[in-house]
């Protein structure tokens, strides 16, 4: 993974905006960031999507790259009362 932030000066809080991140799109961190930027995705759906063993690998690589992602319990959509996690990329 490839990640590139702009320091911000000491004793300054760092803007989101002032931020820029080249993830390389060829690595799962990188498949998985795409796949978020087009929709909420959960764990079976990145795997099947994507081919991707262990999605949360990707998504751990992708956070401590400072990328903001949001994990949110949502109802299962085949089985009533039960719930999945989605992944959901925080813009901003």
């Amino acid at each position: 993974m490839i990640t590139q932030t702009k320091v911000p000066a000491p004793g300054q809080e760092q803007a989101p905006n002032k931020t820029t991140r080249a993830i390389d799109p060829n690595t799962h961190a990188g498949k998985v960031l795409a796949a978020l930027r087009e929709r909420p995705a959960s764990n079976i759906e990145l795997i099947r999507e994507l081919g991707i063993a262990h999605p949360p690998a990707a998504i751990r690589d992708l956070r401590r790259g400072g990328i903001r992602i949001e994990t949110r319990e949502c109802p299962h959509p085949s089985r009533p009362g039960q719930k999945i996690k989605r992944y959901y990329l925080i813009e901003g």
